[in-house]
């Protein structure tokens, strides 16, 4: 590369900036200006009143109101646009561009050249930079030089041929380095990137996306998609830069605010919320799935749950034999066994509840059981009038109208001018003032017992499902319904009775209104139960489903398959891609923790080369010196560190080292925390999808003893993948069981 192309280029972004700079002076007056009036146009609506002198007056006041939203939501859209294009101009500002592609269309040999950014740039008909999405700049991540690529440009597939691929490094409109490649692949930019230190938030990836991360990325057609892959193989960067890839494709079908996100967890969800907002999208709502599930069960406080503590009960509620037990309970609800409680004003019993059974066993629907019951409400409405004419005359009316304040009787007398017509009116009114919160309590539904009808629904479990493929018997289980039962008093439940609540009341009250999503995003999917994926297709049985996971990072073990998927999906297209290559970690490093792997059909691929991992036994009398001398370079380098453990309990194990380190660190253990520290603690149910430059596991035997077996190798996997360069393994002496069947060359032993 010689100096005097590094100059053209550079000129080229000098000008490239020049225009950058002039579009935001711009679009920075233009919003002070939208601005401006988006707030006369509010001051406006505040005084528009609605005018009820009459029918004619009310219908033209409402329609000016009207108008006025009207106006207002559209200045707000552009309001919202400019910002957000001005966002993107100060992030190109600093980084026009990362790419240029040379190419030809083989039917028309004229030399064209395009300049890939993360936005797009004109000068008068000039394309000075093409966003990252545009149909033309797939030639940066699909070919090689001298490659023919067939690209579908409006509805034809057209082939080019690339003649040129060059790459830059720019820094504050800089550029520090660039080079002409062959491909993205193992060129010295992208072993650069991954060569660095790990932050605290993910950022954009799309200079180095791979070929066969950007063609999931593009690939539109499928209406599922599911990207499995290695730890560190970028699911999660693919997931991202799909939303953004269609956000932009389809930005006339599609809003941001119609994707719905779930993460693991919030520190996760935090980890990587600047992504999509530094790519030019905002607005997709993010969510993990235990929120998602409180906010519609807001009576009942969730249990917290640990990686270890996965029980044979949980299994079965995460099961789809426990969903498709509770449609088989309803539909037995629609005949008998439903539980209602009286209706009641004060003491009195208006509608009993054996009233309320006869009236339900009556009704004949061949609807669901939520139709059924919403005829009953009617019907119960319905006699909830009959009453309030029987109840006209009732005593306590009578001493209700003897209290009554003299000015309301003698604003209904001035009203009638009739004392009979008068105390008619006073006594419809106070009869309607006291059955208002009871008519208010029937249209919700409130007669029904929701809590003691999912606890009938546990219990009748052992009669819907065979319990002895998961190891449990009858009384076992009757046994553990107790237990929720007395939870329950004290209005806590777990996340699987929370679902399994939630799930029957759908059931009981039918699709409450629920927000219609295009697409549900779904990281690690080998987090959720089946129960849940169940819960989230019924709820959104029209949206496209783009999920992202590991099976052999499945810590809690929800026993989600592919096959399980499949059925759940039934007759939808799922399109599966695989990644192999891992980015993250470095090949000693993928060795080490494959020897964990339960599925190991397909090996992690990495392309990167450190140390192996260092095991050091926490009972050598060196111990503590040994490794704070290790993690002093490390700490000296800006390195991050993480002390990851299988179980927040063992956290308490490792507390005495920290602090006789003396090094500042933070201990995590909610996920409500926010990751600001160099050197952090936390459980491996937090540290889902994080990495970190240096990981110290700890293992020694009294942590060991805090996790079961059947979910230990998942675990062990998923603490060694989150290391990106190094890796230390804590164990108590060289007889501990964590590595009898680990390869003794494949580490160091300190």
């Amino acid at each position: 590369m010689t100096n005097e192309s590094m100059q053209q280029e550079q000129e080229r972004m000098d000008y490239v900036i020049s225009v950058i700079t002039e579009e935001a002076e711009r679009l920075k007056s233009e919003y002070t200006t939208k601005l401006d009036i988006q707030k006369q146009l509010l001051k406006q609506s505040s005084e528009i009143r609605i005018n009820n002198s009459s029918n004619e007056a009310m219908w033209e006041s409402s329609g000016e109101l009207r108008e006025f939203e009207q106006n207002l939501t559209i200045k707000s859209n552009e309001l919202t646009q400019v910002q957000n294009r001005r966002t993107i101009l100060e992030k190109m500002q600093e980084d026009p561009y990362f790419g240029r592609i040379d190419y030809h269309n083989v039917a028309d040999p004229e030399d064209e050249q395009i300049y890939v950014g993360i936005g797009s740039l004109f000068d008068d008909e000039d394309n000075l930079v093409v966003d990252w999405r545009a149909p033309i700049s797939a030639l940066y991540y699909e070919g090689n030089v001298g490659d023919q690529v067939k690209i579908k440009i409006g509805d034809k597939f057209q082939a080019f041929e690339v003649d040129l691929k060059r790459q830059f490094r720019v820094k504050d409109g800089e550029i520090t380095g660039m080079i002409d490649t062959d491909n993205v692949m193992g060129d010295p930019y992208l072993m650069e990137v991954l060569e660095g230190s790990s932050t605290n938030q993910m950022g954009p990836v799309v200079a180095t996306l791979q070929k066969e991360q950007n063609r999931i990325v593009r690939d539109n057609l499928p209406r599922n998609v599911l990207i499995q892959g290695v730890a560190g193989s970028g699911k999660t960067v693919v997931m991202m830069q799909k939303i953004a890839y269609l956000l932009y494709a389809f930005r006339t079908h599609l809003k941001a605010d119609e994707i719905l996100l779930f993460s693991p967890n919030r520190i996760f969800q935090a980890y990587i919320s600047q992504v999509l907002p530094s790519l030019g999208e905002w607005d997709v709502e993010g969510n993990t799935f235990p929120q998602f599930i409180q906010h519609r069960v807001s009576n009942f406080d969730p249990i917290p749950s640990d990686v270890g503590e996965s029980s044979k009960f949980q299994i079965v509620k995460g099961s789809s034999a426990f969903y498709e037990a509770l449609e088989r309970y309803s539909r037995l609800l629609k005949k008998k066994y439903l539980l209602f409680r009286d209706i009641m004003r004060e003491d009195e019993v208006l509608i009993s509840k054996e009233e309320i059974q006869n009236i339900y066993k009556g009704i004949e629907s061949k609807g669901s059981l939520a139709s059924k019951l919403d005829i009953l409400r009617v019907s119960l409405m319905q006699r909830l009038e009959e009453l309030k004419l029987e109840h006209l005359s009732a005593d306590w009316v009578d001493d209700a109208l003897q209290h009554y304040g003299t000015d309301r009787i003698h604003q209904f007398e001035s009203q009638t001018h009739n004392i009979v017509k008068m105390e008619g009116y006073l006594r419809k009114q106070i009869v309607a003032d006291a059955f208002r919160s009871i008519e208010r309590r029937v249209n919700s539904q409130g007669y029904i017992r929701y809590t003691a009808q999912y606890l009938h629904f546990l219990r009748s479990v052992p009669q819907l499902i065979d319990l002895e493929p998961f190891g449990l018997t009858a009384e076992e289980w009757a046994t553990h319904v107790g237990a929720v039962m007395e939870k329950m008093k004290e209005n806590k439940l777990s996340l699987y009775d929370m679902t399994g609540y939630y799930a029957l009341l759908l059931q009981m009250k039918g699709m409450l209104t629920q927000k219609a999503y295009q697409y549900i995003c779904i990281d690690e999917i080998q987090d959720f139960t089946p129960f849940q994926l169940r819960l989230l297709k019924k709820l959104y049985p029209r949206a496209r489903y783009i999920m992202a996971g590991d099976l052999n990072q499945n810590i809690w073990q929800n026993r989600l398959s592919y096959k399980e998927l499949k059925v759940i999906f039934e007759e939808e297209e799922i399109s599966r891609h695989l990644l192999l290559t891992s980015y993250r970690s470095t090949r000693e490093i993928m060795a080490f923790a494959d020897q964990f792997a339960l599925l190991n059909d397909h090996p992690a691929q990495p392309i990167r080369s450190r140390r192996k991992p260092e095991v050091l036994y926490r009972e050598a009398s060196s111990f503590d010196e040994t490794l704070k001398s290790r993690l002093a370079e490390h700490v000296g380098k800006g390195e991050r560190i993480a002390f990851l453990t299988p179980t927040g309990q063992a956290i308490e194990k490792i507390k005495p080292f920290l602090e006789s380190w003396g090094v500042d660190h933070q201990i995590i253990m909610n996920d409500d925390s926010i990751m600001n520290k160099q050197v952090v603690a936390m459980p491996i149910g937090l540290a889902k999808g994080l990495e970190f430059d240096v990981v110290v596991a700890c293992g020694t035997d009294d942590i060991l003893d805090t996790i079961t077996d059947t979910s230990s190798q998942q675990v062990w996997y998923t603490i060694f993948s989150r290391a990106m360069h190094q890796l230390y393994v804590v164990t108590s002496n060289e007889q501990s069981h964590l590595l009898k069947d680990v390869e003794a060359e494949i580490y160091e032993t300190i």
